[in-house]
């Protein structure tokens, strides 16, 4: 690669207007994609050019930026079961009725009563419950009896509740609050891994591409060396030293090798097409239809891989193992908030209130804040299920889902093993390929170069000749597919091992 670029991708992408920007909405002109289709550009891409572009408008890449910031929502959720809320409630009401006895004066019996209390409470990570009361009370009323008129009753109180089995602990309280977090974990892994796809993809599309222009460029020199022996030929045939069946044949061998020049080409257009379209250009009325010269020619660099240290490279770096080790985690989280939900529920129950009890407020209040009179509670509330076949259910289900996400870890274990060693040794195989079909192409070559002088000397037919042509051109596009073989087999061994964005100098940051 002749030049190096770094990308930086952030997740999850918020900025103002939207959660992922407020980008302008792009349409679909017709009109700019026909006045490029008339005056074609030329567009040179290297291999980091085509990276780029990929990942700037990747659609499943930008679908999997969004997950991350869901999942810090989640996160938020799961915490929020942990706020402080503040209560306030006011009311004013009035009762009339029949008085139940006559004999006490009033006939009609009017009671009014003024209220506004004031709460706090709070959830705690070891399941237990705090309240905070204030509770106010102002009652009047026009019977007689109803003394002191008007009543005041203020009440302090504070209230906690411990569950001691089902439902306590911080274990099982913070699990929904891990397991988001846990989520959020795995999600930025996912995203790494679908980052990976797509640069495993778009740099196999360049190298389909290159193999497809390469393969052009050895049918175009098959059909020069098949026009210049048809050239020989007629000059033969004027001097009387060829034959009309030579003319036949070479004339014959030029157009057939136009045609598969013709398909060359085709087969070229269609790369050059799926190139643009991983790489985004179809969505550029200005470029759809460029033509692209690629910066990079046939170039190779020797790798030894060794496999013990390549296996140990991919269980550090591999995301998808970790979002697996992720997800094992996840499944011990919920063994462990089952097995709590089979136990019996056990709630210890404490209260304590401070009371005014007076008949004018201020003396009220000074009661409570004072101390003078007090009530208190201590209590426990049991719930034993007779049968308890939901919990057992949950908890038995929660086993069996852990006990097969371990058996698909270690299927994946063993597929991550078995990934890198064919990886590698395809490294190993399409080198020694390379360095055969590297010699194979020279002599081709030279025998060519050697036979032609013969046939130039009148010592080699046209039909050996252009079976000789043949032979060369089988080298030359062996030789052009080995190295491309050989690249992308280190472009899966970087997919294998997990290492593509270090290796490609690309950072994934949070914000």
């Amino acid at each position: 690669m002749n030049r190096f670029i770094a990308f930086i991708i952030v997740i999850p992408a918020v900025i103002s207007g939207g959660l992922l920007g407020a980008e302008e909405i792009s349409y679909f002109d017709k009109d700019d994609y026909m006045a490029s289709a008339r005056y074609p550009e030329t567009l040179e891409l290297a291999m980091v050019d085509c990276i780029a572009m990929a990942l700037k408008s990747n659609s499943e890449i930008s679908i999997k930026r969004i997950t991350p910031y869901i999942e810090d929502n989640n996160i938020l959720i799961q915490k929020s079961r942990f706020e402080p809320h503040f209560t306030f409630d006011g009311s004013l009401s009035d009762s009339v009725e029949q008085d139940p006895s006559t004999l006490l004066g009033a006939n009609i019996l009017k009671t009014g009563e003024e209220a506004f209390d004031f709460g706090y409470n709070q959830k705690f990570t070891t399941g237990a419950d705090l309240e905070l009361d204030f509770f106010n009370t102002r009652t009047n009323s026009n019977s007689p009896t109803f003394v002191p008129n008007p009543a005041y009753e203020s009440e302090a109180e504070i209230t906690i509740t411990q569950p001691l089995l089902k439902g306590g602990g911080i274990a099982v309280n913070t699990a929904d609050f891990r397991i988001a977090k846990n989520n959020k974990l795995k999600s930025a892994q996912d995203f790494k891994t679908e980052v990976i796809k797509v640069l495993t993809n778009v740099k196999k599309s360049y190298y389909d591409f290159q193999y497809s222009r390469e393969q052009y460029i050895v049918a175009q020199k098959s059909l020069m060396r098949v026009e210049d022996l048809h050239r020989i030929n007629k000059e033969k045939y004027a001097k009387g030293l060829a034959s009309d069946i030579d003319i036949t044949e070479s004339e014959a061998e030029v157009a057939r090798i136009r045609q598969a020049l013709y398909e060359a080409e085709a087969i070229m257009k269609l790369a050059e097409d799926s190139l643009k379209l991983i790489t985004n250009l179809v969505d550029d009325p200005a470029l759809w239809n460029a033509r692209i010269v690629l910066l990079e020619g046939l170039e190779y660099e020797k790798r030894d891989v060794d496999l013990p240290g390549a296996i140990k490279t991919a269980f550090i770096y591999r995301p998808d193992y970790e979002a697996a080790k992720i997800d094992l985690r996840n499944r011990d989280i919920a063994i462990v908030v089952t097995a709590n939900g089979m136990l019996p529920t056990i709630n210890l129950l404490a209260s304590f209130g401070l009371n005014g009890l007076d008949a004018i407020y201020a003396k009220d209040l000074a009661n409570v804040g004072g101390g003078k009179y007090n009530n208190w509670t201590v209590g426990f509330n049991v719930d034993v299920p007779l049968i308890g076949d939901e919990n057992r259910g949950k908890y038995e289900r929660s086993k069996s889902e852990k006990e097969q996400a371990l058996l698909a870890f270690q299927r994946l274990e063993q597929k991550i093993i078995l990934d890198v060693r064919n990886v590698a040794r395809n490294i190993d195989i399409n080198y020694r390929k390379l360095e055969a079909s590297s010699i194979s192409k020279e002599s081709e070559d030279k025998n060519y170069t050697a036979q032609e002088l013969r046939f130039k000397a009148g010592l080699v037919s046209t039909l050996d000749i252009v079976i000789y042509q043949e032979r060369l051109a089988r080298a030359e596009v062996s030789y052009v597919k080995s190295i491309i073989d050989y690249n992308v087999s280190l472009i899966e061994l970087s997919r294998a091992q997990g290492t593509m964005l270090f290796d490609d100098n690309i950072t994934l940051e949070e914000s």
